[in-house]
């Protein structure tokens, strides 16, 4: 997990940093050692579809490598409308992370990369045994998903 420290440092020390990086400006190696110890692996391939609409999963995932994009597919299955992109140093998957509801759009891969899954029971697990390091965790995925709620509404203005 130590090669994917500096994706995640780097994201949140950029100064002008407005996009949807995890911004963990206190956090150094060891507290991002912490928490990416607690994810597994998981390589996808570009065009690989990584979060599926409708499927029940809180798993949290954090973008190690590789370019991702959020959209919906319409009824007729060969529509796609991309609504986001996510690089590297972001997270997809929070919204069923935090509700337990099923996920509400398609997480498709542009091109090659990894991601780090967080599973519900280990993310409860890492609260357990650092409390203050997983509120900070909390605040920066509220961040992440409040801004793309914002994104969203402005896209529905429109």
């Amino acid at each position: 997990m130590d090669r994917y420290i500096a994706i995640f440092r780097r994201s949140a020390g950029d100064s002008g940093n407005t996009g949807d990086h995890l911004l963990l400006e206190r956090w150094a190696e060891p507290e991002w050692r912490k928490v990416l110890s607690a994810t597994t692996p998981r390589p996808f391939k570009a065009s690989e579809v990584i979060i599926q609409r409708g499927v029940v999963d809180r798993s949290l995932y954090f973008v190690a490598a590789g370019s991702l994009e959020v959209g919906v597919t319409y009824i007729d299955g060969v529509s796609i409308n991309p609504l986001a992109k996510i690089g590297a140093g972001s997270v997809i998957g929070e919204q069923s992370f935090f509700d337990g509801e099923p996920r509400s759009a398609n997480v498709w891969a542009v091109t090659d990369g990894e991601l780090l899954c967080l599973t519900h029971q280990r993310f409860y697990e890492f609260a357990a045994a650092e409390p203050a390091m997983t509120a900070e965790l909390l605040f920066a995925l509220g961040r992440i998903l409040s801004l793309r709620l914002r994104n969203t509404s402005l896209r529905v203005r429109r």
